[in-house]
């Protein structure tokens, strides 16, 4: 695989801040992979995932298949944890939306549309308005409007932080199908590790005071749900890499 995205010296000081809140990071994401980044609350994880976007300045270099991000495009969409859309339009106008906006013709926004839906399972829920949906539903679209696009990579920032435990793991597993079916590099911020360690490729980790990554580990226990694993020599295993993840965020842990 070829770096897709790659950091160097990335610093990002917000305005009237005393100080960075990520210092001379440094960082690649591969093609092709799900690239999980966690730590605690604060340390700038979310940060990073706005550069990124385009959303806010930085120094250094931050660059994507080569070229210096300088401001959003459709090549990197993003999912919030809240859903974003426009309550307004229907499920299918809210999922084309960008389509239109980039001057696609009627049939193709329709085509893709049609084809977005069942990939998320609304399949005849396209007529509906937005604010009919529960949340998970909500997500499913918010994820849809993204991948409309078909962007070379697909930002994540807590995107199921809000949701309850069943339909956090659905989306998780939807995470996954999306993934391997279609041709996405995914950049996921979460808290949670177990959802790192299911969905991810490779976890990086911050810690509250590096304002840097610290470390980028091989995940071998993608697609194991945590949670719901009955082997337990495998279970073993998974708990002492999430160990060993919790003492790189938190070298102080005993």
């Amino acid at each position: 695989m070829t770096a897709l995205v790659t950091a160097s010296d990335l610093t990002i000081q917000y305005p009237e801040a005393p100080s960075p809140v990520v210092q001379n990071a440094a960082f690649s994401v591969e093609t092709g992979e799900v690239f999980a980044l966690v730590g605690p609350s604060g340390c700038g994880k979310s940060t990073i995932l706005r550069a990124l976007a385009g959303f806010i300045p930085y120094q250094g270099r931050l660059t994507m298949a080569g070229d210096a991000i300088a401001g959003s495009n459709w090549q990197r969409g993003v999912v919030f944890q809240n859903a974003s859309l426009y309550p307004w339009l229907t499920v299918a106008d809210n999922i084309g939306f960008g389509l239109k906006v980039r001057g696609f013709s009627r049939d193709a926004i329709q085509k893709r549309v049609t084809d977005l839906l069942e990939t998320v399972g609304l399949s005849g829920q396209g007529e509906k308005k937005t604010f009919e949906l529960s949340g998970g539903m909500r997500q499913r679209v918010a994820i849809a409007r993204v991948l409309a696009n078909e962007p070379p990579l697909m930002l994540m920032d807590e995107p199921f932080g809000a949701l309850d435990a069943f339909t956090r793991a659905r989306m998780q597993q939807l995470v996954l199908d999306i993934w391997k079916r279609r041709d996405t590099t995914v950049f996921l911020i979460t808290h949670d590790l177990n959802e790192a360690i299911r969905c991810a490729t490779h976890i990086a980790v911050m810690t509250a005071s590096s304002h840097q990554i610290t470390q980028i580990v091989p995940n071998p226990y993608q697609g194991c749900d945590p949670e719901t694993v009955a082997d337990p020599t495998l279970e073993q295993q998974i708990d002492t890499f999430r160990r060993d993840l919790l003492k790189a965020i938190d070298p102080t842990r005993d």
